[in-house]
């Protein structure tokens, strides 16, 4: 018999048959796996999106090629303004010319190309190969010719040869003619000397632009992109060079140079009333012993000593200091002995009264101490600082030298008779003309000018009053009608003027030493500094400057005041300026115009000065 309850069945110790394998329990997962996880997806993520800006920004250009619209473009070049002389003929100017390029990438026999190229260029073959090979599309074979040598080169019709139009700077009287003064430019065009380099900010031009959608087949797409940018053309520039006069100066100074073996020589010639320059002439002897016109502007930086065509100024002070009158009789001894030093008058003379004038004339050493020492040296340093010697004469030109006037306080006991004849104080050939425009311009100082600005104003300058201006004047007239002067008279006009003959520092002191450093003479320099009148008052002022004369001729009247006479006679004519009739005293006929200096060949360039 079942009682009522029921045993509880034991466990069974085998698996349940549920048809399926039991999947353990995993543990949980750490923070650094998870961490590890976000970042390297956070990385990806950001590499994806630097790689969209890039293709953004940047895209591969090979799919651009495909996609976008070509654009073209036009570069519009204008020509540099040019240099015109105070009448108006063209002093520089800017000429088309031919300009052969290349494709190196397009030519596949660089030798060939070269070979074909060279007769036309008149150059030889191996020199025109590095222009034609390379990885690059674009390089210059041959710049600026002649149009002529431009067709033929377009005739051979080279694949990879382009011939384009590019402007060159061409000079009427010549590559030589006003070398220095006007300066030039280089290839491209940029001024690199005188008046070219400074004035280029005016003289240059700036090119252009043309900007503009094109198809693929090369004509403008109606309505598309354009941007024009338009060109400046080079504005020109008016001196006061008289074109002839300069070549005509040019070549009588670098005859007289070659006749007397000069190391250098400079002539100016200027209108004392406005100071315009009408001629800057510079030449130099280079390295193989050839006179040709030099880069260096000689006028405004060379200083020497000037010797005795610097006494005026020394007269001058006395005179308007009123010391003496132009016929103030004074006795002047053949020699005067001042600390260590005798100075002398050549040529020698018995102890002498004579006057200012008298001194001026016979270019007396001694007569012009004797107005030095009435003076003293504070009046005599004040003479030179007020004539403008000492500081650089506003011209403006690059280089110009300050010439050396010593500060009183470095005078020395021989300061003053040095000074008093030119010697010990330092001028460009600039400053000594100014002198000499004070003089003609009844005492006043127009600052030089070389270039023609119409809202100029002409502020002159007070140096000597008017009385004076006018004796020193009339002393400088009997200089060449009857003192040191005589070779630089010239028919129909009065010429005053004044010589030197000064020493220049040498090896020991002012005496030259030869190669075994024996004594070997002395170096001197030649002037002559002219005032060409007429009825109508000082017309033109003109100063030659001979450096180093060799021979027995070597004195400023021997050597400068022919050529001074010769420049004359060419510049009055040249610039019509009346002369005096010779049917009457103050009756005026009109000088005929001087012919135009023919075109002559350049002669090889010569460097600066040799000595």
């Amino acid at each position: 018999m079942t009682s009522g309850l029921r045993r509880k069945p034991a466990p069974s110790k085998r698996r349940p048959r549920t048809g399926r394998t039991a999947v353990p329990t995993r543990p949980p997962v750490g923070t650094a796996r998870v961490v590890l996880a976000a970042g390297v997806l956070l990385a990806v993520v950001a590499a994806l999106a630097v790689r969209a800006i890039d293709l953004q920004m940047t895209p591969d250009p090979r799919v651009l090629a495909q996609v976008r619209i070509p654009l073209g473009e036009i570069e519009v070049l204008l020509p540099r303004g040019a240099v015109i002389d105070r009448h108006g003929r063209t002093v520089a100017l800017s000429l088309p010319a031919a300009t052969v390029v290349a494709n190196p990438r397009a030519i596949e026999d660089p030798e060939a190309v070269a070979a074909a190229l060279s007769e036309a260029l008149e150059t030889p073959a191996d020199e025109l190969v590095p222009a034609l090979v390379g990885d690059r599309a674009f390089s210059f074979v041959a710049r600026q010719l002649d149009p002529e040598t431009g067709e033929r080169v377009a005739e051979l019709d080279l694949a990879g040869i382009d011939v384009v139009e590019e402007a060159r700077r061409s000079y009427p009287n010549g590559d030589c003619s006003g070398l220095a003064v006007v300066g030039r430019v280089n290839i491209d065009h940029v001024g690199m000397s005188g008046i070219e380099e400074a004035y280029d900010d005016r003289l240059a031009s700036a090119s252009g632009e043309i900007v503009k959608e094109i198809g693929t087949d090369g004509t403008t797409i109606p309505g598309g992109f354009q941007r024009v940018k338009a060109a400046v053309p080079g504005r020109d520039i008016q001196v006061t060079l008289d074109r002839n006069v300069q070549h005509q100066t040019e070549q009588i100074l670098a005859a007289a140079a070659i006749r007397v073996g000069a190391a250098r020589a400079v002539a100016l010639v200027a209108i004392p009333s406005t100071g315009e320059i009408v001629a800057m002439a510079n030449v130099a002897r280079g390295p193989d012993g050839t006179v040709a016109c030099t880069r260096e502007n000689l006028a405004v930086t060379w200083s020497f000593e000037p010797g005795s065509v610097l006494k005026p100024v020394t007269v001058a002070g006395a005179l308007s200091t009123g010391l003496v009158t132009e016929h103030t009789p004074m006795l002047v001894e053949p020699s005067i002995h001042i600390w260590d030093h005798t100075f002398y008058d050549d040529p020698w003379h018995d102890p002498v009264e004579w006057t200012p004038a008298d001194i001026i004339t016979r270019s007396s050493n001694v007569g012009a101490i004797g107005l030095a020492v009435l003076q003293g040296e504070r009046q005599m340093h004040s003479n030179l600082i007020n004539f403008g010697l000492g500081t650089r004469t506003g011209l403006g030109f690059k280089g110009e030298a300050n010439g050396i006037v010593l500060p009183l306080n470095r005078w020395n006991l021989l300061t003053l008779p040095n000074v008093a004849i030119g010697q010990g104080v330092a001028v460009t050939p600039l400053q000594l003309l100014q002198i000499y425009n004070v003089i003609a311009n009844d005492g006043y100082l127009a600052p030089p000018r070389l270039v023609v600005d119409p809202g100029d104003v002409i502020e002159k300058t007070r140096v000597i009053d008017s009385s004076s201006a006018a004796a020193l004047q009339r002393m400088l007239i009997s200089v060449v009608e009857s003192g040191t002067g005589r070779a630089a008279a010239i028919d129909g006009y009065v010429m005053a003027g004044k010589t030197g003959t000064a020493w220049q520092p040498c090896d020991e002191g002012y005496t030259c030493l030869d190669q075994w450093g024996h004594p070997d003479g002395r170096h001197y320099t030649a002037s002559f500094a002219a005032i060409v009148s007429n009825g109508q008052g000082p017309a033109l002022t003109i100063l030659v400057v001979i450096d180093d004369p060799v021979g027995e001729r070597i004195s400023g009247g021997k050597v400068s005041a022919p050529v001074a006479a010769e420049i004359a006679e060419y510049a009055v004519r040249q610039l019509r300026i009346p002369a005096f009739s010779a049917t009457g005293p103050g009756r005026l006929r009109r000088a005929q115009a001087a012919p135009a200096p023919p075109a002559l060949p350049a002669p090889a360039l010569a460097s600066e000065a040799a000595r």
